[in-house]
């Protein structure tokens, strides 16, 4: 299909995107919904689906709407079983722990608050397939009346009139103080499972894998993983993705695998000197430089997985470490 074609040809990270509820198949904003559905998974620990409104200031977080929701948030102790996701088009489902990621940070769209018939489909259908995929015990709807009144979940409503007026503040505080009926969890445990949620994202199934045996450390967005004292991974708030170090591209093995001739890859590998490539990358996509079984480094895509191996002159990888 064209989408299909496009798709490989976007890259996984980008400028800033004017937006229009003809973006909709923009292709990838289209992949940014399909990753949501198909490979990410919500933290585990979470207990409570809060569905927000989004934005016009990216990352959401820094907005003043977003600071008066954190705020009521904050009333309860247990807020690391409640998980934040913003409801926005035309990306759909945006989970707080990926508002740093192309192109949830980069996106510019009106909010006067009319929603056409198009856009509320795509929201129901996706919530729906999210929801089936993604089991909470509870759900907070604080979207205003333009959108909450056609949305097909059951939920408890909090929004009255606007998000940030007085009273709809006040029915959230109190929705969210159903949080200290869980068993409480620790923020380690919580910044765990968004890492591991972030990565599903960006690597696929291979998260869990990636992640056995390694301890994570730092505060959103800063976050960092260590295996056997040594940090793998550290989450770029510019690109919205886990950048690699070389003892990360062994761990995450044959992923995102770029396969190169017998040489040390300083700088850049070109084209040229691939042999084979992971169909999967995107340019902008964090992989691994191997030669045979042997990582000899990390990098940047700067070609699709497809033209690495079809063409063979310009820079395939930019390269991070080498060995």
């Amino acid at each position: 299909s064209f989408y299909n074609f496009q798709e490989k040809r976007y890259a996984i990270v980008g400028a800033n995107i004017i937006a229009s509820p003809y973006s909709l198949n923009r292709p990838d904003i289209r992949r940014f919904r399909e990753r949501i559905i198909e490979r990410y998974s919500k933290p585990k620990c979470t207990k409570i689906l809060l569905l927000l409104p989004c934005s016009a200031k990216k990352p959401y977080s820094a907005s003043k709407s977003h600071q008066l929701f954190n705020r009521a948030i904050s009333v309860t102790s247990n807020r690391q079983v409640i998980h934040e996701v913003i409801v926005t088009s035309p990306l759909g489902l945006v989970p707080r722990e990926m508002e740093y990621t192309y192109p949830a940070a980069h996106y510019d769209i009106s909010t006067i608050g009319y929603w056409d018939r198009e856009e509320v489909e795509m929201i129901n259908k996706m919530l729906k397939k999210y929801i089936e995929k993604n089991s909470y015990e509870i759900i907070i709807n604080h979207l205003p009346p333009e959108i909450a009144d056609y949305m097909e979940i059951d939920a408890i409503r909090t929004c009255v009139e606007h998000p940030t007026s007085e009273e709809s503040l006040k029915k959230l505080e109190e929705a969210v103080k159903a949080a200290d009926d869980f068993e409480h969890i620790k923020h380690t445990k919580r910044r765990r499972d968004n890492i591991e949620a972030i990565l599903r994202h960006q690597f696929g199934k291979v998260a869990e894998k990636f992640l056995e045996g390694c301890e994570t450390k730092g505060k959103f967005p800063e976050y960092k993983i260590y295996f056997e004292g040594k940090q793998i991974a550290s989450f770029s708030p510019k690109r919205g993705f886990f950048a690699l170090t070389f003892p990360g591209g062994k761990k995450l093995g044959k992923n995102y695998w770029v396969e190169i001739d017998d040489f040390t890859p300083k700088g850049s590998v070109f084209a040229v000197g691939v042999k084979g490539a992971d169909e999967r990358i995107r340019v902008g996509d964090e992989v691994v430089i191997f030669h045979g079984d042997e990582v000899r480094g990390v990098g940047v895509a700067k070609m699709n997985g497809e033209e690495m191996v079809e063409v063979k002159t310009g820079e395939a990888v930019k390269v991070r470490h080498y060995k």
